[in-house]
């Protein structure tokens, strides 16, 4: 009886250093995965952003469109509150995009007056943006 007590107690410092291991990974784990979801979180220009931003940088900006065609998209820059709300500006935006333009969250047919649109890609010379990306919003946030 006293071999066997000996032995679990003398195990004991093992199994806390291993829990303790343990426990310290799994903080190490989430703690990376929190820094990458605050990363992939959707940034938008806010609007003295976008007029400062010269041709070729790469633009990300929210849109309620006020008019699209085939590869055009014309509306109003909006201003992010907080995740879901934002709100409506007077500066236009001019967004061109083609079949390599990625779209998420939606299909083409939802780009449409008064959709709301998350655009990322290139500012152009003439400061329309040529989109590689349009998240379509409509629907997961309100505009004031």
């Amino acid at each position: 009886m006293n071999a066997t007590s000996t032995s679990i107690k003398s195990g004991r410092p093992v199994w806390i250093v291993m829990l303790a291991v343990l426990a310290a990974l799994s903080l190490a784990f989430v703690w990376r995965g929190a820094g990458r979801m605050i990363r992939m979180q959707t940034r938008a220009a806010s609007n003295a952003e976008f007029a400062q931003m010269k041709a070729q940088a790469e633009a990300r900006i929210v849109v309620e469109v006020t008019e699209a065609a085939e590869g055009r998209i014309h509306g109003k820059l909006l201003e992010k509150d907080d995740e879901t709300h934002y709100r409506r500006t007077a500066n236009p935006a001019d967004i061109a995009w083609g079949k390599d333009a990625k779209i998420v969250m939606g299909k083409a047919e939802d780009i449409h007056r008064r959709a709301i649109v998350h655009v990322t890609g290139k500012v152009a010379a003439d400061h329309s943006v040529q989109a590689s990306q349009i998240v379509v919003l409509t629907g997961y946030v309100q505009v004031k």
